[in-house]
């Protein structure tokens, strides 16, 4: 667990960062990272399991793009579910160890084995990263989730692991329930003004999680990460319905996570509504993401590969000499992207202060 004087040191360091990324683009403070795509549930809003999933990097590489990256603050990583690789807790060994300058570190998990998630977690919690935070994907009541996920059980399992992260104690950690709303989970049409309908929205929550313990998100088309279709997205009025329903529920709060989301949210219900937020985005200036094959992309939406990042050096620092990465600044700077307001680039994009209507 980190002293006072190095949670201060990591949060400076973030702050710095931040300031780099206002200044000039290709010098991410957060990387999201695919560290494999295998995962046993056959989910219909992502369809990595229909094809032949990347196993990801070894350790080996893994230790490469760390040390190569001392200058990262903020660690996104994911997959398919990396808490079903045999060697997560070594991966997150070399995270907490080698990543020095680390504020945040944050990972999703299906939750379908609770003794591997809470091995995952360990190295983390036992290190000096000040803020690490765990989601545990739950996308509505148990015949839901079970649903959309393609196993049954897969709910309660979820429910019983975000349990047991929830009962450990350490000042910086926090452990949420996932919701991706989409049209998988959310139906076609819904009526406000129904008499019954404040049930039927409690209907498509998860069961036995409190709303405080919600993090909502939506459902997005990504044809070079999630391989879906554009069909996945929510339908509009259901989505803003349970948005409304659950920041009712939730606890006001002043911390930054929950300032934060209350932002993100805000610019959601637009985006919902006219397909953007208005404004630019950090991806390639605050952001990148790394595929589990090693190739680069402005984002996890974007389908705009930038080039391997062994052919720099593991280096984020020399993405520019990519042949892919200028011309791909340049269709993000333009707004010529897809749009879209996925928490992975929306939540840098908001610390750039560049998450605003104009």
């Amino acid at each position: 667990m980190p002293s006072l004087a190095e949670r201060l040191r990591r949060s400076a360091a973030l702050a710095r960062a931040v300031l780099r990324a206002r200044r000039g683009p290709f010098d991410p403070f957060k990387l999201t990272w695919i560290l494999t795509e295998r995962c046993s549930l056959t989910c219909r809003s992502c369809h990595l399991w229909a094809g032949d999933p990347e196993a990801g990097p070894d350790l080996e590489e893994i230790e490469a793009v760390l040390r190569a990256n001392p200058q990262l603050t903020w660690l996104n990583l994911s997959g398919g579910d990396l808490v079903e690789r045999p060697d997560a807790p070594g991966i997150m060994e070399r995270v907490a160890r080698l990543g020095r300058d680390l504020a945040l570190v944050d990972f999703p998990t299906a939750g379908l084995d609770t003794a591997a998630t809470l091995a995952c977690v360990r190295p983390l919690l036992e290190s000096d990263i000040p803020r690490v935070y765990v989601t545990v994907s739950l996308d509505g009541p148990d015949a839901v989730h079970d649903r959309v996920r393609g196993q049954a059980g897969a709910a309660r399992s979820a429910r019983r692991t975000l349990r047991a992260l929830q009962a450990l104690r350490r000042p910086g950690f926090r452990a949420v329930a996932g919701m991706t709303l989409s049209r998988h989970n959310l139906p076609e049409q819904f009526d406000p003004d129904d008499a019954g309908a404040d049930a039927t929205l409690d209907g498509w929550l998860p069961d036995e999680v409190d709303p405080a313990d919600l993090h909502l998100n939506l459902a997005h088309h990504s044809g070079h990460y999630y391989k879906n279709h554009a069909s996945v997205v929510p339908p509009i009025g259901p989505a803003l319905a349970l948005l409304d329903r659950v920041q009712r529920r939730t606890p006001t709060s002043l911390s930054p996570l929950a300032l934060i989301e209350r932002r993100y949210w805000s610019l959601a219900r637009r985006f919902l509504t006219h397909g953007d937020v208005g404004g630019g985005c950090g991806a390639l200036r605050a952001s990148v993401f790394l595929a589990a094959n090693g190739t680069l992309y402005p984002c996890s939406i974007f389908d705009r590969p930038l080039g391997r990042l062994a052919d720099v050096g593991h280096a984020l620092r020399r993405i520019p000499e990519l042949p892919g990465a200028r011309e791909a600044l340049g269709l993000v700077e333009r707004r010529a992207c897809p749009q879209c307001w996925s928490p992975c680039e929306a939540f840098p994009t908001l610390l750039l202060g560049l998450g605003r209507v104009r």
